[in-house]
């Protein structure tokens, strides 16, 4: 999925939030789960060994969604106003969602020549190549199947790069308007137009208005309050998400971001509190997972089918073997995560050093 990533330097004496990027982890390997469990019955001969819980794993997009509003609001504060920082701004989202994900978009057009099949399957392997490369809004999926949350992502980043032109006094009220559209627009479900509408008309900006509105509050939530966030973003979740995390793939309205977005957006405002006014121990040892998250989502589909259609391969006797799916799966998530690493490591960070040198000459940053 998509994921906002700005570094959120945010609290003194420290470079980001670590509950920042362990939420992103946490995200990226809820859908990852999510869709090893989609891809199971293809591979294993509908043996299922993998835990049913697995298919609220695509709630993770939501949870990316609430990050990227929280990160957007947080790292441009006194940055309003002022048209250079909205330059800024739009160089640094297209340097961290573009290159890497055309990196994948390359990798995957042999594919598309070689063997079409693979590509699109659900949608009688059509591919609007312009729109997959640009990233535009379409009636089929793109080419790599988790960018369509890029889309959704890229129009946030629009209205927000608007947004900065206004004073930063009035973005909580201009937030609220956005809210208010969406509520109207989607009131009676998701409308049905085309894609340059529905985008801009998804009611899942909401996450990202719900994570906006965290990032202006978190410093004024006090450890008991954080406690409390904490408790009514689970409930929400656990009691009115349901629903929701069970048909992720429907269209969704606004019950979605209403329960899902709004839980995260709890959850996430507690997580940033409790570290602002402590630490979060020893989670903060698993940053390394926010890091990577970006290439971890983009890279994940493709090694889950790379490794189960070895698996069909090679599997012979050992196809119905339990203990033997088991330790293919073990095997299938460390190579799922060795993979997000190294396109991490050698596509995404090297982009981004890349990305500031060239900004500091175009920008004259000092």
């Amino acid at each position: 999925m998509s994921s906002a990533t700005l570094d959120p330097k945010l609290i003194p004496g420290k470079k980001q939030l670590q509950s920042i990027q362990v939420a992103r982890g946490f995200a990226a390997l809820s859908v990852v789960a999510f869709h090893a469990l989609d891809s199971q019955p293809r591979y294993f001969s509908n043996i299922s060994v993998l835990p049913g819980f697995f298919n609220g794993g695509m709630a993770g997009v939501d949870l990316f969604f609430v990050i990227s509003g929280f990160v957007m609001v947080l790292t441009t504060r006194g940055r309003h106003g002022k048209p250079r920082e909205v330059g800024k701004f739009l160089w640094n989202r297209f340097f961290r969602i573009y290159p890497t994900y055309w990196f994948y978009f390359l990798l995957l057009l042999p594919v598309l020549i070689l063997a079409p099949t693979w590509i699109n399957a659900s949608q009688g392997n059509q591919v609007d190549l312009v729109a997959s490369f640009f990233l535009l809004p379409s009636d089929l999926l793109p080419i790599l199947l988790v960018a369509w949350t890029l889309t959704i992502e890229l129009w946030f980043y629009i209205v927000f790069a608007v947004l900065l032109f206004l004073p930063e006094k009035v973005l909580p009220a201009a937030l609220a308007v956005w809210f208010v559209v969406l509520v109207i627009v989607n009131w009676n479900g998701p409308i049905s137009a085309s894609p340059f509408v529905e985008v801009p008309a998804n009611a899942m900006a909401i996450e990202f208005i719900f994570g906006g509105v965290a990032a202006l509050v978190f410093r004024k939530v006090n450890l008991v309050a954080a406690a409390i966030t904490a408790v009514a973003g689970l409930a929400i979740i656990v009691f009115f998400g349901e629903a929701t995390v069970s048909d992720l793939t429907a269209g969704p309205g606004l019950h979605r971001p209403l329960t899902l977005g709004l839980g995260f957006a709890l959850l996430l405002l507690a997580f940033t509190a409790w570290e602002n006014r402590a630490s979060i121990g020893f989670l903060g040892r698993f940053t390394v997972l926010g890091d990577m998250s970006y290439s971890l989502y983009l890279s994940h589909v493709l090694v889950l089918v790379a490794m189960g259609r070895i698996w069909a391969a090679i599997a012979g006797p050992f196809a119905t073997n339990i203990p033997a799916i088991i330790a293919w799966w073990l095997v299938t998530f460390a190579v799922v995560l060795v993979a997000g690493y190294l396109s991490y490591r050698l596509i995404e960070r090297p982009v981004m050093g890349l990305s500031r040198r060239w900004r500091a000459k175009v920008f004259r940053e000092t």
